[in-house]
């Protein structure tokens, strides 16, 4: 029986953390869906010490996407060793193909990980629009998983619901961050500039531009020539989806190992 599809898991030769900050889990991200743009992934999530990818696509073809995302990681995120060779699971079946997206969403409570509350180093943000990067995996999943639901996903966070909100002002900029998949805000690019304009169409007036600029790290000069960009409202959208997320998770790396922890 010729397979419907491919899990792939990749692990470091030491199986060390792949991703061990926030801003590496962003990295990682926009690696993966970056390299699978075009194709059909249907989910990825790294957990710690390895990176889960659920791809609708031949085993010559997996393996190819999965080598340019090990590679790509190598270099963006300078790592010291390298991947071990990957092997690809066959799925077989359609119940496969909805146990291993379930198992790949789970990574988090199966291992008791609670240092990626938001999930950014999958494409469950993707999937419930709390970021855009990775929008081309809604269809995938959409057309090859139709049984998936919102309430499904929402599960994968700890959640029922989840509300746009338009506060706290002090969590915007790290808001705009996760929904953009950015690291930064200061640059010129075309995406840090949307994000920036996504910030002044929630922050209004309720902010001086000086005070709202110095959040973002850019000059109120650079901020008032921003204002003349078209706001994209998909993006303000996930930046209040994003601060609905904050009100009801708050992000426990900070926190003591106490009885009452997470994980």
């Amino acid at each position: 029986m010729t397979p419907i599809g491919f899990h792939v898991v990749s692990r470091l030769e030491d199986n060390r953390v792949i991703a061990a900050m926030p801003t590496e889990r962003r990295v990682l991200a926009r690696v993966v869906l970056e390299k699978t743009r075009g194709h059909r992934l249907l989910a990825f999530n790294a957990a710690d010490t390895h990176l889960h990818t659920e791809l609708k696509e031949s085993k010559r073809d997996s393996l190819e996407l999965v080598r340019r995302i090990e590679s790509s990681l190598h270099y963006r995120l300078e790592l010291p060793v390298s991947f071990v060779e990957a092997y690809p699971e066959p799925i077989r079946k359609q119940s496969h193909l909805a146990h291993c997206f379930n198992y790949i969403m789970e990574q988090q409570p199966h291992h008791g990980l609670a240092w990626d509350p938001y999930h950014e180093a999958s494409n469950l943000p993707d999937l419930l629009g709390l970021r855009l990067l990775g929008a081309h995996t809604i269809e995938q999943v959409r057309s090859f998983l139709p049984r998936v639901n919102r309430r499904q996903l929402l599960a994968y966070l700890g959640l029922e619901s989840l509300e746009e909100v338009d506060g706290p002002l002090e969590l915007i900029v790290p808001a705009a961050l996760s929904a953009a998949g950015l690291n930064d805000l200061s640059g010129r690019t075309r995406e840090q500039a949307a994000a920036r304009r996504a910030i002044l169409e929630l922050a209004g007036g309720q902010v001086p531009i000086a005070r709202l600029a110095r959040q973002i790290g850019v000059s109120a000069r650079t901020l008032f020539r921003t204002r003349s960009l078209p706001p994209d409202p998909r993006l303000v959208r996930a930046i209040r989806l994003q601060l609905g997320l904050r009100r009801l998770k708050s992000d426990a790396r900070m926190e003591p190992y106490t009885a009452a922890s997470p994980g």
